[in-house]
């Protein structure tokens, strides 16, 4: 269990009422009490105002937690969805609250509703519009997951033309985003047969009041969809901001090499390289692209686009 997964299980373990020794801490995480004492002093590092008596052991102030408030379910589904998501986009204490605040809705959930939040995790991603998408295309994509979070039909028709015979209706089972392409999947039932569409190839979505249930094969387990990137990109920072690069925790560094003159040369794992392209043009020509040879190209034409934009002496009218 990495630690990331053991703060909030052990934040789980305390109130304010009752003192927990480290051994039993370490008996109900199954981990030796060592790494409690560990995992305590990060926490408290990380800013969780974790209490501690020798001989008596630890727990939270009662300040620490909030009055007890009533949810409907579908709002403690939306909950789960998003702790879901923020524990994948941050780190240390955040995510051990953002962990910590699924677990405890996921327990309370009626078997329905926690199966329902699983599957949405699965099939509504929560990843942010591409900065260099269209309105046209953020619009499609909160259509579609509306469908699916009220499993509601939807009235597609294709780009090419709004004819009878290229408009069908679509029970959406879920959405799949292949580098900066985002597919549709779903049953189309005049046609009896499950389609993958490409939601930029789409000329319209119109949410229906039709209902349907997702089978479930389209469901996922309870841990949640794990999608692991397989693009690689290399850049080199220059030695006078190397102290200062911070990457998001949604980026997946796997190595970082500090060179004898200070440069710091990073790999990292993205899906597609849009991902880092905004964050990359932020460090202006403090930074270079060793890989890939396309996010190189990109990154150059963006650049002489910007500098297209100064040649000219800009007046009110531009």
């Amino acid at each position: 269990m990495t630690p990331s997964e053991r703060w909030p299980a052990l934040l789980l373990q305390l109130d304010p009422n009752t003192w927990k020794r480290a051994e039993d801490l370490a008996q109900a995480l199954g981990v030796s009490e060592r790494t409690v004492y560990r995992d305590v002093q990060a926490l408290m590092e990380a800013g969780v105002p974790l209490q501690g008596v020798p001989g008596k052991g630890y727990r939270v102030p009662e300040e620490y937690l909030l009055d007890p408030v009533t949810l409907t379910t579908d709002e403690a589904i939306m909950l789960v969805l998003g702790s879901a998501y923020a524990a994948q986009n941050f780190d240390g204490r955040y995510r051990a609250a953002a962990r910590s605040a699924q677990r405890k809705l996921e327990g309370v959930l009626p078997r329905e509703a926690r199966e329902r939040a699983f599957a949405l995790q699965g099939s509504v991603h929560l990843v942010p519009p591409s900065a260099f998408g269209t309105s046209a295309e953020d619009g499609r994509l909160q259509r579609v997951r509306q469908a699916l979070v009220e499993e509601r039909a939807l009235e597609v028709a294709l780009d090419r033309g709004s004819s009878s015979d290229t408009t069908w209706a679509l029970n959406p089972y879920g959405l799949v985003r292949k580098g900066a392409t985002w597919y549709v999947v779903g049953h189309a039932p005049t046609r009896d047969r499950v389609l993958h569409l490409r939601l930029d190839e789409l000329g319209s979505l119109t949410l229906t009041d039709e209902t349907f249930d997702r089978p479930d094969s389209y469901r996922t387990p309870p841990d949640g969809p794990e999608t692991v990137p397989n693009q690689t990109v290399r850049v080199l920072f220059a030695a006078e901001v190397t102290p200062l690069v911070e990457v998001a925790p949604s980026l997946h560094v796997t190595d970082r090499d500090y060179r004898s003159d200070g440069r710091l040369l990073l790999t990292l794992k993205v899906d597609h390289e849009l991902e880092v392209l905004p964050w990359l043009l932020s460090w202006g020509h403090h930074v270079r692209v060793l890989e890939p040879r396309a996010l190189r190209q990109r990154l150059a034409a963006e650049a002489r686009a910007v500098a297209e934009q100064y040649q000219e002496i800009p007046t009110l009218m531009d």
